[in-house]
């Protein structure tokens, strides 16, 4: 059999007149393109709870802007062309039915500007040159467009279209606002980069990260940004958007579309947490995960046989140390494509030789307290029984050029056509078929190379449903498990608008090394603000150097104290013993440690899925009001009351910890205490993690330590 290990090498099955990085360019001042700016309103109009302005670009094209009052907190801006179809309000995946309370309103229109007074704020529409503007109830300015002048234009457009000259393309909408000297920035989904979003740039386009959490790519890329000046951009679209967030115009930020209409949600709220209570109450709160979920995931890529998976479930047993999933990766099915085609695929065709008798074994491990993840993907091999019976059936996406559509690289497979109902119906039995057979939860892999000239059955290409595509097949696992067992339950690495609705998700391919694991803990907090409440890391990194004892320890110790928790790596096992006696010791107190705070841990979870609010928290998202906190992304709260400090220093062992307002406890030593509003230096040694209880917070335990959770 294939040795089944990944590494950086593994990964470069790229075309070579492509790359797998994300596009670079500034949005503004760019030669190949010419830009159209909203210049002037020439009528506006109240229409029910909808101010509609008729527009001119300053090439004299009309086009028009609908402002919707969708809530005291929720405004929805459209820009369209005219002579372009009006925007319909129709179904949308992306969002979950919502009923605002629409305020009363008022509009005056004068000379220069345009004022609609809706509850305790007011929209502003300056007539020319224009600009919307948002107003608290004192006048003060929370959102405002921009138009800062540079050598007589305007260094970054407020509002327009960019196309490309000479070409057929459809025009691109931009937006731009100030950015204030005070203002922090948040969200855009799992980035790796600082979790304050200033003097930054994003592209949002799923991206299989290629065993590296160190650049823009990303699984989880959500077009939706958090200002703490109280307000929160996000942009309905499944087509790519780019953002600069002071990075070309150091006191502006903008965002470009690729769509051919802008149609942006502005959220309105006094702090953070209410804007992701916003933002989540319109695309999806998760729904909660059964219990055992909450437990310890034990996996490495990957288990090649069932001697393999049972040497690490009974040694877990065997040392005390509580766990209750046991992943079985690609291998489970006979064929292991990633070495043969350059990418994973799936054809479920049992590994009978390696894993005989899966149903069996499945009860048989449950039975000893392991339900079985089992990884699978939207893939289907070319010259497969599967693959020919999805493309005869017109299951599979074809390509705008004729024909099947292969992935972005050109990889022999054909990827399932969610848009299509018989299509998703026909996959999902499929899934339905092993968990019914005793699989207990599926991990959704991949998915994020659909290709941009591919063509679905709704007539949309993947320039517009490549990340949307993301959500389906998340939607479908979860469905699927939802339908056979009653609960639902995913490990999703990539996703999109509304994918924080199907627990859980983990980071992806991170690199095992100390600044990869701090990078994957900063993804873990930038999803955050955006939804993605059940959140883990793999334990140990995935690709790259076998990790060290020092460096797995210090991996373990937060991501077992994480909102879900998770050992994986392909460059080595990652079961505990295999990195001494002192790595069993420490993975065996804190995932008993784990256990015993379950109620909490629960409590959590029923929070995140009643408000959105993530379990893995930014310091700054519960503490807005000190002055450093947006700052800080090397600690972590998990819930509202326990802080954790990790170590991110081979050596190590003490380091500076920022406590905030009130006394913070010792956990391991009850008898120390810190005051908060200021660092502290404390102790680290390598057996513990710094990690403090809130003084006179309620943390719930358990008194009895299962081994798993029934």
């Amino acid at each position: 059999m294939t040795n089944a290990t990944y590494d950086v090498d593994s990964y470069a099955s790229v075309l070579p007149e492509k790359t797998v990085h994300q596009h670079s360019d500034r949005i503004f001042h760019r030669n190949e393109f010419s830009y159209d700016e909203v210049s002037t309103i020439t009528e506006a109009h109240l229409n029910a709870s909808t101010l509609v302005a008729s527009v001119l670009l300053t090439s004299g094209i009309a086009a028009t802007l609908r402002v919707h009052v969708i809530d005291t907190e929720v405004l929805r801006v459209q820009l369209t062309l005219d002579g372009y179809p009006d925007p319909v309000e129709q179904h949308s995946d992306m969002l979950v039915p919502f009923s605002g309370k629409v305020p009363a309103l008022q509009l005056q229109s004068g000379v220069s500007a345009h004022r609609l007074t809706f509850g305790n704020r007011t929209l502003v529409l300056e007539q020319s040159p224009f600009q919307l503007r948002i107003e608290d109830a004192q006048g003060k300015p929370v959102f405002e467009t921009e138009n800062y002048p540079l050598a007589g234009k305007p260094l970054v457009g407020a509002l327009g279209f960019r196309s490309r000259k000479g070409a057929r393309s459809l025009p691109s909408p931009y937006l731009s606002w100030s950015i204030r000297n005070d203002e922090k920035f948040f969200g855009l989904g799992e980035k790796w980069n600082k979790v304050e979003k200033s003097s930054t740039r994003a592209t949002v386009w799923a991206s299989d990260t290629c065993g590296s959490n160190s650049n823009d790519l990303s699984y989880k890329s959500i077009p939706y940004l958090l200002s703490s000046r109280g307000w929160g951009l996000f942009l309905h679209s499944s087509f790519r958007s780019v953002w600069e967030v002071g990075s070309f115009c150091y006191v502006s930020g903008s965002c470009l579309l690729e769509d051919d209409h802008l149609d942006a949600f502005l959220f309105l709220g006094n702090n953070l947490k209410s804007l992701i209570g916003t933002y989540t109450a319109i695309t999806g709160r998760p729904a909660m995960p059964p219990k055992w979920a909450l437990g310890l995931w034990m996996s490495r890529c990957q288990y090649e046989k069932q001697s393999e998976a049972e040497e690490a479930m009974n040694g877990l047993r065997s040392r005390g140390i509580p766990a209750d999933v046991i992943h079985l990766d690609p291998l489970w099915m006979q064929t292991h494509y990633y070495f043969k085609i350059g990418v994973d695929a799936c054809d479920f065709v049992k590994n009978d030789a390696a894993f005989p008798a899966l149903p069996a074994l499945w009860k048989k491990w449950r039975a000893n307290g392991f339900k079985t993840c089992l990884w699978i993907n939207p893939y289907l091999p070319e010259g497969t029984a599967i693959y020919d019976y999805a493309a005869a059936n017109n299951y599979l996406l074809k390509s705008t050029q004729g024909g099947l559509a292969r992935l972005s690289h050109g990889e022999p497979v054909g990827m399932v056509d969610f848009s299509n109902p018989e299509a998703r119906a026909w996959w999902k039995g499929k899934l339905k078929e092993v968990l019914s057979q005793g699989a207990a939860v599926l991990k959704p892999d991949y998915g994020d190379r659909v290709p941009e000239d591919a063509l679905f059955s709704n007539g949309k290409t993947g320039l517009e449903l490549h990340n949307l595509y993301l959500f389906w097949f998340t939607e479908t696992c979860y469905q699927a498990c939802q339908e056979v067992h009653g609960y639902g339950m995913v490990w999703r690495r990539a996703g999109y608008i509304g994918s924080q609705r199907y627990p859980g998700t983990w980071a992806g391919d991170t690199r095992s090394t100390w600044e990869e694991m701090l990078a994957c803990l900063r993804g873990g907090l930038s999803a955050g603000y955006n939804g993605d409440a059940f959140w883990a890391g793999d334990i140990g990194g995935f690709t790259g150097p076998k990790p060290t004892p020092e460096l797995y320890i210090r991996w373990a110790q937060w991501g077992l104290l994480s909102p879900l928790a998770r050992f994986h790596g392909a460059n080595s096992p990652r079961e505990p013993w295999h990195f001494g006696e002192t790595a069993v010791s420490v993975v065996k107190h804190y995932a008993q440690l784990r256990y015993r705070l379950m109620p909490y841990l629960v409590r959590c979870a029923e929070e995140a899925c009643a408000t959105g609010l993530p379990i893995l928290r930014h310091m700054h998202l519960e503490y807005p009001d000190e002055p450093g906190t947006a700052t800080i992304d090397d600690q972590y709260l998990l819930g509202p009351d326990l802080l954790i400090a990790p170590i991110f220093s081979a050596g190590a062992l003490e380091r500076d910890v920022y406590f905030p307002a009130g006394q913070w406890i010792d956990f391991d030593n009850p008898e120390k205490s810190y005051d908060g509003r200021r660092y502290h230096r404390v102790p680290a040694p390598l057996e513990r993690i710094p990690l403090f209880r809130r003084a006179g917070a309620s943390i719930p335990t358990d008194e009895t330590l299962p081994q798993f959770i029934a």
